[in-house]
């Protein structure tokens, strides 16, 4: 395996867990994990090397709006990857027991580990898990979207409704000094 310009770490600071493979060949080459206690950020490992010993993963943090991009075509895989200033390494034996846990900066990544530029989302490339999770963030997106247009709906009701209650306050203070008036002229 390649010698990384990195630090030791001792673990992770995520508890994964395995969502799915989006590809796969002869074993997974990128599976997407979530962090236990925090399902809204998406972590993955993609395999990069490996010898006697060990099977080198790179693993990278991505954000939705950001996987929403890939999906779509507006970002490569390396743009995913490129998101994140420190990348981690982890080095696994056979029977997925960490060998070594590694950080290091996205420049100091060796070139052969990171994904072709040229590398977007083709649908016929990934597994079906793939498309599940598009079709998952595409969704949550949506009501996202839908939350922030009724929010902004209720705001601008909230301004019309103090609008109209400062109308209304005018034309009570405009009636009663008619009111008065009327009253002295009579």
């Amino acid at each position: 395996m390649k010698k990384l310009k990195c630090i030791n770490i001792s673990r992770l600071d995520f508890n994964p867990k395995k969502m799915g493979d989006l590809i796969y060949y002869e074993g997974p080459l990128l599976s997407h994990f979530q962090d236990e206690n925090q399902n809204d950020t998406h972590f993955f490992y993609r395999w990069v090397d490996n010898d006697q010993k060990a099977n080198r993963w790179l693993v990278f943090k991505s954000s939705n709006q950001d996987l929403i991009k890939f999906f779509n075509s507006q970002f490569s895989e390396l743009d995913l990857i490129a998101q994140n200033n420190t990348l981690t390494f982890l080095d696994l034996d056979d029977k997925l027991n960490p060998m070594g846990i590694y950080m290091t900066a996205f420049e100091d990544v060796p070139e052969d580990y990171l994904p072709s530029p040229k590398t977007f989302f083709e649908a016929n490339r990934y597994e079906p898990y793939a498309l599940e999770l598009k079709a998952k963030l595409e969704d949550a997106l949506q009501k996202e979207n839908l939350m922030l247009q009724l929010f902004d709906k209720v705001l601008h009701l909230e301004k019309e409704h103090k609008e109209n209650a400062k109308i209304l306050s005018e034309i009570k203070k405009i009636l009663k000094k008619s009111h008065i008036t009327s009253t002295l002229n009579a």
